[in-house]
């Protein structure tokens, strides 16, 4: 990251991803603007436990998580649609604050797909369909236009090393193994901006 030119960064506040901004900062002296709206997916009573909890406690649950993820409210969390209008409106702010300015935004991955579906049009229950993301990959947005804007970039991750790539990419414990419908082809390029 030390090739961008960044006048700010905002991040996620949880301890992961303002490591990952410390990376991203490269020794520069950035402002980094901790933004609770770009926070991972709250899990209510499903944190710190484990796939076969989970199904023994809520079943059918998992189910929703893997197949109708717009249908999925886990107990005392959130839903996707929930982090999706949070998250959306924290990406809306950020423009209209640092319009004509490059900035970093540091958070997580169903995060950033969540936020990728609503600007492409794809509905939650499709959104594990999207190409997915790996730790720390890098995707560049174009939003100088108020009326497209251009993924550049999506997923960047030819700085990881081999080990750290999957072709299953695990989230929270559940490995997706879906063939991507939105793969990079859909999603790079550019697309009408309407938030």
């Amino acid at each position: 990251m030390s090739k961008f030119h960044l006048d700010k960064i905002y991040v996620s506040p949880y301890k992961r991803t303002m490591q990952t901004a410390k990376q991203v900062l490269a020794g520069r002296d950035i402002p980094v603007i901790p933004e609770p709206k770009l926070s991972e997916i709250h899990c209510g009573q499903w944190e710190g436990l484990v796939r076969t909890e989970i199904e023994e406690r809520w079943p059918g649950m998992i189910d929703l998580w893997e197949h109708r993820p717009d249908e999925l409210h886990m107990p005392d969390g959130e839903s996707f649609k929930q982090v999706q209008d949070r998250s959306v409106q924290a990406l809306k702010e950020i423009l209209e604050k640092e319009a004509g300015k490059s900035v970093a935004i540091v958070t997580h991955m169903l995060t950033i797909q969540l936020i990728m579906s609503k600007l492409l049009g794809i509905p939650i229950r499709e959104v594990w369909k999207m190409v997915r993301l790996e730790n720390t990959s890098i995707t560049t947005i174009d939003f100088s236009s108020n009326k497209e804007f251009e993924v550049i970039k999506w997923g960047e991750d030819s700085h990881l090393h081999e080990h750290l790539k999957n072709s299953y990419v695990r989230i929270a414990g559940f490995v997706q193994k879906d063939h991507a419908k939105y793969d990079t082809s859909v999603i790079e390029g550019k697309h009408p901006f309407t938030l």
